[in-house]
């Protein structure tokens, strides 16, 4: 009979935008609270993200800066800076993948529909003009590459 795989101490893996995978960014950005500074322009933006593979056909979340720690939630907030609007597949490479050539290209491919003030959009990358920030934004992502599900 063959063994069995051990996945001792292997994360947990998430479907992306799943409410799993929200606990565990919560957690995630918990953990990180005081070494990761936010966007120096607070942000509050809506996310609509469509074709998820479960749940309903759209997917409503938020993101808000304004407290001064970044808050990724389930819905909408009312009064929004700009509402963002994409599919599932570039989402997840967006938030997975991290990669700011991707979304640009997602920008002007049409994949992402900016409604609002697009500037505050730009706004909500890490800060990565110092090493340290560059570091921990490579940690953060490698983390959230780590429980998200394929």
């Amino acid at each position: 009979m063959p063994a069995k795989k051990s996945t001792a101490g292997k994360p947990r893996k998430h479907e992306f935008l799943s409410p799993s995978w929200i606990d565990a960014v919560r957690v995630l950005r918990d953990e990180y609270t005081d070494r990761v500074q936010p966007p120096s322009i607070p942000v509050r933006a809506n996310l609509v993200v469509t074709g998820a593979p479960f749940g309903a056909p759209e997917i409503l979340g938020s993101i808000d800066t304004s407290s001064g720690q970044l808050a990724l939630e389930d819905g909408h907030l009312a009064d929004p800076d700009l509402t963002i609007t994409t599919d599932y597949v570039t989402a997840k490479a967006l938030f997975v993948q991290q990669d700011p050539n991707a979304a640009i290209q997602a920008v002007f491919g049409g994949k992402i529909r900016v409604q609002g003030d697009m500037t505050k959009m730009l706004a909500l990358q890490l800060p990565l003009n110092e090493a340290d920030s560059a570091a921990i934004a490579r940690e953060i992502a490698d983390r959230i590459k780590a429980f998200t599900a394929d």
